[in-house]
């Protein structure tokens, strides 16, 4: 093969896509057709994900330049503005120092956004280099046939995520610089303000991710069609192999970019809190605390929320894209198609949809007007939700008849009869779609009420607190916890029963579908309550004036409540499509359930429980030794020249050394997974490995329910005691620190929320190296007895 043939190979894709693209543009849709050789009536899946795409794209960049651009004079006139709303200068006469708080606030939100902008870059060399040695060391157990195609895969992954992650660690660095002077005005204009940045955020995911798929998907169909050696089902399923390996590289860059941004968030808020003294005033304008101390602790709650989140749901957008090419190449029909994207994109062109839909949903984003802050943002935000349920019902009632085919079968290639699953319609997929959308309703509803201020337990929660009575209060959090983790348990156990009733593995995908489309609406939602709650921290920081203040507290007051929307989004999603990859590995593996019940399928679950405990302990062990070394030192006696030289230190010193230990501890834990997880598979094979899969997705199902609430709970009982008028005579300490914060430090994004991200990981990995995980295995194999004739 020569350098034509590999340029044209590689060129070949583009140039679809260019002509793709070239008829989708422009108002004369129909006319600029024709030309470029496009046939509408076979070909509309394409130009509507096109579309999608650029339509978010320029949402996206609207959104930055319409109100986070930077300005070449940003520090001068941050401090202008700044001014209208903080005491120019104030004596604390105690210590003799002259603060101006208006240049002080401007300075500490540039050093934020620059910081946070910062990681990025160091995160990106790093990210490379775990995506280099992953390449390394499973390109030998990839199927023959999909080698080529899995590498290319993975790093059109690594593209697909570092656009992402640029945007998410942009917009959370200058959303900070704007935010306050954003909230001069009005509610209306904050709230806009904040939702409009997460939206852009979302579709920036969608964007990135269908549009690079979009070219890999065309490379793929080029290469298959190279070799005619191979049955059509059987290039469909190594298709869908190739493309596996687009999910696993935004997964193994997402240690890099989500778990060492989650692992370093929480050790900074972790060691801030960790620091506190009985009964020393630690509200921000004490001058014992100095500067880089405070914006390290706006900027441990913007990374280890805002961003870490927006990743997990990119990944599950992106898991769920390639979901439909694993359990749809298992179908005859499907195979013999001749144009077979409709049914294999699916879910994207669900999702291609919402975006036209949510982008008339966020027009009636305050549709709801109410002088009162806490009425507006609470009635605002539960009828963006009711809308966009009611809009994507419409899509799962009508997309499903344009997009499946009408009747179809899920066989596999040479796989047990046991797993075959014959007639499945429209209807039948239909239905699996609107059990996942209704269930993620419902269990919003439910997550939302047990974590709220309105429920009693949770109030009572925060007395306990208040009162320093720490058992109680923990008592109160696993009570809550394990009865909400039983309802999210079942709810979705039964879903997963329903939809495989219906459907088999393509209905759990379905359902899968209807749990994640929202999330275009949730997510500006969720960075409603995040960007508040940042904001108000730099308000008590700054001295802002109460009017400022209060619309900050209050905004964050009722958002807060419904930010639990998208964690439950998230991790019900993550188990939905992690059983739906179970199905393809099945498939794969070409063994039926009958493992699971010998001794080898036991150990297998018992293996994926254990690995499972092993991450979580791993993760928290992390926060623990790097919250241990830092050197903040708030408590400081002396001279005031001694106390002003501390407040005019860097972050550099705290920040970079940390990052770069995070860093570290996240090539450990994925290390360590992966080669625990490949010496599994070398000595049970097939016989144990789908008992790992339902094992450690069980497992991590249990105990991400249970640490999203009783970490939420927690935290809302801090925000209670802040903003609680009667618990300010018994002092300042209230406003910033109570014992449940600091247990949900470590309860909630520690120990829960990483997990999405490893479960994918494991269950993807083992699809894709299905010849060495589905072998035959060493260890406890019944071997026939030799025959010796001498």
């Amino acid at each position: 093969m020569c350098v034509g043939d590999i340029l044209g190979m590689c060129l070949g894709p583009i140039a679809t896509c260019t002509k793709y693209l070239c008829g989708a543009l422009g108002l004369g849709l129909v006319f600029t057709a024709g030309a470029v050789g496009i046939d509408l009536t076979a070909d509309w899946p394409i130009i509507l994900i096109i579309l999608a795409s650029i339509l978010a794209l320029i949402w996206c960049i609207m959104a930055y330049f319409g109100g986070l651009q930077e300005r070449e004079d940003e520090p001068q006139h941050l401090a202008k503005q700044f001014e209208l709303i903080c005491e120019t200068q104030e004596i604390v006469r105690q210590y003799e120092v002259r603060h101006n708080y208006a240049s002080e606030l401007a300075d500490g939100c540039i050093q934020i956004s620059n910081t946070i902008i910062g990681m990025f870059f160091t995160q990106l060399i790093y990210a490379l280099i775990l995506l280099i040695l992953f390449l390394l060391a499973t390109i030998w157990f990839i199927p023959v046939g999909t080698k080529a195609g899995f590498i290319v895969g993975l790093f059109f992954g690594f593209v697909s995520i570092t656009i992402i992650a640029w945007t998410a660690y942009t917009f959370a660095g200058r959303s900070i610089c704007k935010v306050i002077t954003t909230a001069i005005q009005n509610k209306w204009e904050l709230y806009d303000f904040m939702y409009t940045v997460g939206f852009g955020v979302v579709l920036m995911c969608i964007a990135s991710i269908y549009f690079i798929f979009l070219i890999l998907f065309f490379l793929f169909r080029s290469l298959q069609g190279l070799s005619n050696d191979n049955k059509p089902q059987d290039k469909l399923q190594l298709m869908g192999v190739c493309c596996c390996g687009y999910a696993l590289g935004i997964i193994v860059c997402a240690f890099i970019y989500r778990e060492s941004t989650s692992i370093l968030g929480r050790s900074i808020f972790n060691a801030i809190d960790g620091l506190v003294k009985c009964d020393r005033n630690l509200s921000f304008n004490n001058p014992y605390i100095s500067s880089p101390t405070k914006l390290l602790y706006v900027i441990s709650n913007i990374i280890s929320t805002q961003v870490v989140n927006l990743l997990d749901s990119a990944i599950c957008i992106a898991v769920l894209t390639v979901g439909g090419f694993l359990i749809f190449s298992n179908s005859e029909e499907v195979a013999k198609e001749n144009i077979t994207w409709k049914s294999l994109l699916a879910p994207t062109l669900y999702f291609c949809v919402n975006v036209f839909c949510a982008v008339i949903v966020q027009t009636l984003k305050s549709m709801i007007w109410d002088n009162e802050v806490v009425r507006f943002t609470k009635l605002n935000i539960r009828q963006q939700v009711l809308i966009t349920h009611l809009m994507t019902l419409l899509i799962f009632f009508f997309m499903p008849m344009v997009t499946i085919l009408k009747q179809f079968s899920l066989k596999g290639v040479e796989a047990p009869a046991t797993l075959a699953k014959e007639d499945i319609t429209i209807r039948k997929i239909t239905y699996c779609c609107i059990l996942g959308q209704l269930s993620n309703l419902v269990l919003l509803t439910i997550g939302e009420w047990m974590t709220s201020h309105g429920c009693q337990p949770v109030r009572n929660l925060a007395l306990s607190s208040s009162e320093r009575i720490l058992t109680q209060s923990y008592n109160y959090a696993t009570f809550l916890s394990a009865s909400g983790q039983i309802i999210i348990v079942l709810t979705l156990g039964i879903i997963a029963t329903a939809a495989h009733a219906l459907a088999g593995y393509a209905g759990i995908l379905a359902a899968a579908a209807g749990f994640l489309i929202n999330v275009l609406i949730i997510v500006p939602l969720y960075y409603i309550g995040s960007i508040s709650q940042d904001g108000a921290k730099l308000c008590v920081a700054s001295h802002v004036t109460q009017v400022v203040s209060e619309r900050f507290t209050k905004m964050a007051w009722a958002a807060r409540n419904y930010m639990i929307y998208l964690k439950v989004t998230n991790a019900g999603s993550a188990i939905l499509l992690a059983l739906t990859f179970l199905g393809g590995a099945l498939y794969l593996f070409k063994v039926d359930n009958n493992p699971l019940i010998d001794f080898n399928g036991i150990f297998g679950i018992l293996f994926g429980i254990g690995l499972a405990f092993l991450v979580k302990g791993m993760t928290v062990g992390s926060v623990i030794s790097i919250s241990r070394i830092f050197d903040l030192n708030i408590y400081e006696s002396g001279i005031a020249a001694e106390i002003a030289k501390r407040n005019t230190i860097t972050l550099n010193r705290y920040f970079d050394s940390k990052h770069l230990l995070a860093i570290i501890w996240v090539f450990i834990i994925t290390i360590t997974d992966t080669i625990l997880l490949f010496i599994f598979a070398y000595f049970f094979g097939k016989r144990g490995t789908p008992g790992f899969l339902l094992g450690h997705t069980i497992i991590i199902l249990f105990l991400m329910c249970y640490s999203i609430i009783n970490g939420t709970v927690m935290k809302q009982s801090r925000y209670y005691n802040e903003v609680d008028d009667k618990l300010s005579k018994r002092g300042k300490i209230y406003q910033s620190c109570v014992q449940g914060d600091m247990l949900a430090t470590v309860v909630e994004e520690s120990t829960a929320i990483p997990l999405i991200v490893y479960l994918l990981y494991n269950t993807i990995l083992v699809t894709c190296a299905y010849p060495f995980f589905g072998g035959e295995g060493d260890l406890f194999v019944e071997k026939a007895t030799e025959t010796k004739f001498f």
